[in-house]
């Protein structure tokens, strides 16, 4: 990926002195994190507080349902060993990693809010909390990219 032609050419640069990248990064996925958790409360504790316990054990078979809930607490487990992953490691191809990771983890919660607005369903707290998860999706895949870029004698 490196050589004349290469996009990481202007993050490259020798004169940076010790870049904060790796933290911002720590930092997106932490908030992914909290989102995530908070997008988990948001639909339960709504319908809890207005009493209808019937309708939300109708909206939770729905979404998200039993495969999406185990594919839920993979992702909060994976989130979670991944940023211990991120205060541990540096090398180059674990930046590659952690790149196309962000990116894919980011996609899929796009995805995923795109079916649920092509499905119909309004926009409101959860959106906000969607919009949230995608910038914070963002900053990581930015960040890791420039953080590939990086020089390896720049790495502390």
């Amino acid at each position: 990926i490196h050589g004349p032609n290469c996009f990481c050419k202007s993050t490259s640069n020798s004169k940076m002195k010790n870049p904060n990248f790796k933290t911002i990064i720590i930092q997106a996925w932490s908030g992914m994190l909290v989102v995530l958790i908070a997008m988990l409360l948001l639909d339960p504790l709504r319908y809890l507080m207005q009493g209808q316990t019937q309708e939300l054990a109708k909206v939770l078979i729905h979404d998200p349902g039993v495969v999406g809930l185990q594919v839920l607490i993979t992702m909060l487990a994976f989130n979670t060993m991944f940023q211990l992953a991120l205060q541990i490691a540096n090398g180059k191809k674990f930046r590659l990693f952690t790149l196309v990771i962000s990116c894919l983890y980011g996609l899929f919660f796009l995805l995923h809010n795109l079916i649920h607005f092509v499905g119909g369903e309004p926009l409101g707290l959860q959106t906000v909390l969607d919009f949230t998860h995608h910038i914070l999706a963002i900053t990581a895949c930015i960040y890791s990219w420039k953080w590939y870029c990086l020089n390896d004698t720049l790495i502390t």
